[in-house]
């Protein structure tokens, strides 16, 4: 099994997954610079698939483009995706690094 290439910063924050027309709540339960998992009840999506996710910050909504890399089940229900994110912007990265400081 592969490594990381970056430690996961483990959260719980609220988010909304806009694939394609449709939109599905869930929460951010691990992130990175260039990744994260959340956890959400959808199904109908493929690994490969593109999304843009709406993350809540103090100053507003942030607009991260992914690509979901994993699809997660646990007794046949689904339960979360890995996201990939797609050259996310230098507010987000600073918001990882921010968190960073915290831990």
């Amino acid at each position: 099994m592969a490594r990381r290439a970056t430690w996961r910063i483990p959260l719980r924050l609220g988010v909304i997954l806009n694939c394609g027309s449709r939109a599905f709540p869930g929460t951010v339960t691990n992130l990175s610079e260039y990744g994260m998992f959340i956890s959400a009840e959808m199904a109908g999506f493929t690994e490969d698939s593109q999304c843009d996710i709406s993350l809540p910050l103090k100053e507003g909504e942030l607009h991260i483009p992914g690509k979901l890399v994993r699809v997660s089940k646990i007794n046949g229900r689904y339960n979360g995706i890995g996201v990939a994110l797609i050259d996310p912007p230098q507010k987000y990265l600073d918001f990882v690094e921010n968190l960073l400081y915290v831990l």
